[in-house]
């Protein structure tokens, strides 16, 4: 954890400069650094060493980039350089969905997709796309760390070895004009979506009006008046300046977004042991420093939202709660029954 732990204080200095797009990260092309990757310094390659091509959406400031630099280091050094890392963040290698199917035609060794573009693999994962699931990181995490990983056979069978979870921040709810006290206040609402079914049907629970919407058309639409709200994270909200023109911010957590960590099972399985006892645990110290560094821009961002006099509220989830058992009853078939859900709920408890 030495290696990780030195770039906790890299990555929350360059917290200040990342810029989020959304829970699904679909940020443009970046300009590639140099060799494609945004390296850091590692041992240099052994001869015959294999490459892993390392693909996030996210922007190489942001804390999931930070976290993969992190781990190409510890995998060069352990493995002293018979594993070579290259690291390219914004899409560089195309669209996440692209890069899943990069892992089954063996053109990219290693992605984090979202988890609602990974349920078009496997649909069971859609349960973690339902509404108010969780009550906090510590709860979001420890589900992750056991259920989450239960999800591996199904990851193998469509030719993912997972590796873990990172962390994609809670979901609010921004409104234009009618600031949102209690779910209530819903109703009625047109509020901007991604394109999950699941996500949709938490608010229309909710008794909102579901709206998906490309991303990149939310600024404009709240502006116009088109949209009445939408959802995001405190990252986002912020860094956007959606609250130029949504002002007001109920935070409830209605979601947790969630990246799962794939590797090409086929590339996996070619390793000797000693390679993969690397890059399982070059794997987990990079979780958990992507968590650190995404639960506190979360924590910094809610404070600079204060500053900026934005009309914060922060509604009773109960009701919220009450409302996405409709959800739950129309998924339960899809992600293996209410018992699967109400295992994650109440787990720990």
């Amino acid at each position: 954890m030495k290696k990780i732990s030195r770039f906790i204080s890299l990555g929350l200095a360059a917290m200040t400069a990342f810029s989020m797009t959304a829970c699904s990260s679909g940020g443009g092309a970046a300009a590639p650094t140099q060799g494609g990757q945004a390296a850091q310094p590692g041992k240099a390659p052994s001869a015959g060493a294999v490459t892993i091509k390392f693909s996030l959406s996210q922007a190489a400031t942001e804390p999931a980039v930070l976290a993969a630099n992190a781990f190409k280091e510890e995998v060069e050094e352990k493995s002293g350089g018979s594993i070579v890392v290259e690291v390219y963040p914004d899409n560089q290698l195309g669209s996440e969905r692209d890069v899943i199917e990069g892992l089954q035609l063996h053109t990219v060794e290693m992605v984090d997709p979202a988890n609602a573009v990974l349920t078009n693999f496997i649909d069971e994962l859609s349960l973690f796309e339902l509404p108010m699931l969780f009550e906090n990181k510590d709860h979001v995490y420890a589900v992750l760390d056991d259920i989450g990983m239960s999800y591996a056979p199904q990851c193998e069978a469509q030719g993912f070895k997972l590796l873990g979870w990172f962390d994609m921040g809670s979901r609010n709810i921004m409104t234009v004009k009618k600031p949102i006290g209690s779910m209530d206040d819903l109703a009625g609402l047109k509020i901007r979506t991604q394109e999950s079914t699941a996500n949709m049907a938490g608010f229309t629970a909710f008794g909102a009006n579901p709206t998906p919407m490309a991303y990149n058309e939310l600024y404009t639409s709240l502006e116009s008046g088109v949209l009445d709200g939408a959802e995001a994270a405190n990252t986002n909200y912020y860094l956007k300046a959606f609250y130029e023109v949504a002002p007001n911010w109920a935070v409830v957590g209605w979601l947790e977004c969630v990246n799962p960590v794939l590797m090409d099972l086929q590339f996996y399985n070619k390793l000797s042991d000693e390679q993969k006892a690397i890059v399982e645990e070059a794997a987990a110290d990079m979780i958990q420093l992507e968590r650190e560094l995404y639960s506190k821009s979360e924590d910094d961002y809610l404070e600079e939202l204060k500053a900026k006099g934005v009309n914060i509220t922060y509604p009773d989830r109960e009701p919220f709660k009450e409302a996405s058992q409709k959800a739950y009853e129309q998924f339960a078939p899809n992600v293996g029954g209410m018992d699967k859900i109400e295992a994650v709920i109440n787990y720990g408890r």
